[in-house]
């Protein structure tokens, strides 16, 4: 609570599901991560948009590591990518 204002002020995170590279495995032990050390289950996640001028972009487009060359998982199937979702906020399990 600010004790001069009288407010209670929150933390927001920002997480994001189905980013170029991650599969649903990371998202669970993402899942297990935050409930463990971060001690809260979180309920907004943001499910990956390419946006231009983003490496990220990049990655999805080319669905590949642009600094290695190496092939790089992207998911694009939207029911995949919202259970990826899912399993960040610990409903997919």
């Amino acid at each position: 609570m600010n004790q001069g204002l009288k407010k209670r002020q929150y933390l927001s995170c920002y997480f994001m599901a189905a980013y170029p590279g991650c599969t649903e495995s990371d998202m669970a032990a993402l899942h297990r991560f935050i409930e463990r050390f971060l001690k809260f289950t979180p309920r907004q996640v943001q499910v990956f948009t390419p946006t231009p001028s983003t490496m990220a972009t990049l990655f999805y487009y080319t669905r590949q590591d642009v600094f290695t060359g190496r092939p790089l998982f992207v998911e694009t199937l939207i029911k995949k990518k919202n259970q990826q979702k899912k399993q960040i906020t610990g409903m997919g399990k």
